[in-house]
């Protein structure tokens, strides 16, 4: 697909926005994160309309679903911003059904086609994942444990859909996507860490974009 001018603006302003954001986050600007923050998904539901209305690639999902996925996910970005255990839970909910929504739209992609491959390194991938972080969290989660772990099984059947259409931009965003929700729930229900904030707003950041870019390009 030929990148148009606007296309050109709206990728240049999603970067230039996340960096401002990611900067914040390593500053502790929270002023400039909560600004920051949502307009990196306000751009790419920008982008993502974008790329369908000048005509998505053969076997691209419909856009609905995606902006969707988008929309719920900035819902959860702003309860996110101050996550008390009321905000968490709705953030929580928020990117539950954004993880459906993609769900949805990644098995309306005709995919790669044959034999799903990344399968046999997905599957038990996610199974020692569980086992060791995955499990930890849910532990420590306390009276939000039941609500982690059907997060956790939505997140993992993700990144199942995208393995199975086996389009590796689309897989890869999906595995970001659980590797920042991962980094943020061991940090929020398990032990603290400096640099987790960062991981989990960057990871987070590109695992959408590909996503996006993926289902569309």
């Amino acid at each position: 697909m030929a990148v148009t001018t606007h296309l050109w603006v709206l990728a240049v302003a999603l970067g230039v926005t996340a960096l401002i954001n990611w900067s914040s986050v390593v500053r502790g600007d929270v002023l400039v994160e909560r600004l920051t923050k949502p307009l990196v998904i306000v751009l790419l539901m920008g982008i993502a309309w974008s790329l369908d209305w000048e005509g998505a690639v053969a076997g691209a999902p419909e856009l609905a679903p995606v902006l969707v996925a988008l929309a719920v996910s900035l819902v959860g970005d702003v309860a996110l911003l101050n996550a008390t255990t009321t905000r968490f839970l709705v953030g929580l909910g928020s990117f539950l059904l954004a993880h459906v929504a993609y769900v949805w739209a990644i098995l309306g992609t005709t995919g790669a086609g044959g034999f799903p491959w990344w399968l046999l390194l997905v599957v038990p991938a996610l199974l020692v994942l569980h086992a060791t972080v995955g499990r930890d969290i849910v532990r420590h989660a306390g009276a939000q444990r039941g609500a982690v772990l059907v997060y956790q099984l939505a997140l993992f059947a993700l990144v199942l859909a995208a393995a199975w259409k086996g389009d590796a931009v689309v897989l890869l965003g999906c595995v970001l996507f659980l590797a920042s929700d991962t980094v943020l729930g061991h940090d929020r229900f398990v032990r603290e860490r400096r640099w987790a904030p960062l991981t989990v707003i960057v990871t987070y950041h590109l695992a959408q974009t590909l996503i996006v870019v993926g289902l569309f390009r």
